[in-house]
């Protein structure tokens, strides 16, 4: 760590790797938990510079007002690790209606059935976005179908997550769309909306997800220049500028 800049956390050098994932139990993983840890004298301070993301922070107890066999599912430490809760009832942050407040930008169902961009999690990796949703969602109804309509708003944020933080030039984009409102254009009104009559009808979780994850990394990432790659390492993903060039 120099005076201005530091090593990055573990969070953004590696930020598909949750923090019990046996990624960093060996090799790579846990050579820079060793390094990170060396170059780290007040942790107090660094972490107020850079907050953890939702992959290195602690379980949430989940609420009495999600069934038992949901709070069991949370408890185990069989779960999917794309169960992990957000709020500890599950549900999203935000309800909007857009038809009155139309300061929204539009975003499309393309991220979440992307491919260019693998996401690599501990031993696994996944296509999509889309595979991860309807492997979890597969299993999920085949227990109850009360069980998945309780937990799929937290599948839908960890997943589209992961997706996020696979290419840094997406969670930037993300980032500047600032406290705009996000809708989700698509033909699954679960997921998204569409346009009827002039109005917009769809629950939008999608989008509700989008807003409440780039909450999150407008935090972890708001110190993302400070970093410094020389003492990291390669950063997971480079960005490209405005002429499509890798730096």
């Amino acid at each position: 760590m120099t005076d201005d800049k530091y090593i990055a956390p573990p969070w953004i050098k590696y930020p598909t790797a949750p923090e019990k994932s046996d990624f960093w139990r060996n090799g790579s993983g846990a050579e820079y938990l060793i390094k990170f840890n060396k170059n780290i004298t007040d942790k107090d301070k660094y972490y107020k510079i850079f907050p953890k993301a939702p992959t290195f922070t602690q379980e949430l107890e989940p609420s009495t007002s999600l069934s038992e066999d949901a709070q069991e599912l949370i408890k185990s430490t069989l779960k999917p690790l794309f169960i992990k809760l957000w709020t500890r009832d599950g549900k999203p942050k935000y309800n909007i209606d857009f038809n009155e407040d139309k300061n929204y930008i539009q975003m499309y169902d393309t991220i979440y059935k992307d491919t260019t961009h693998h996401i690599h999690i501990g031993t696994k990796t996944y296509d999509s976005a889309k595979e991860i949703i309807s492997l979890i969602e597969n299993d999920l109804k085949s227990k109850s179908p009360e069980l998945w309509n309780e937990l799929k708003y937290t599948l839908y944020l960890n997943a589209l997550y992961y997706k996020i933080v696979t290419d840094i030039n997406f969670t930037k984009e993300l980032i500047k769309t600032k406290d705009r409102c996000i809708v989700f254009k698509s033909d699954n009104l679960e997921w998204g909306v569409t346009i009827d009559d002039g109005k917009l009808i769809g629950q939008n979780l999608f989008g509700f997800a989008m807003m409440e994850i780039r909450d999150v990394l407008c935090d972890v990432y708001e110190n993302y220049d400070l970093i410094d790659w020389d003492l990291s390492g390669s950063p997971y993903s480079k960005e490209r500028c405005s002429c499509n060039h890798v730096h």
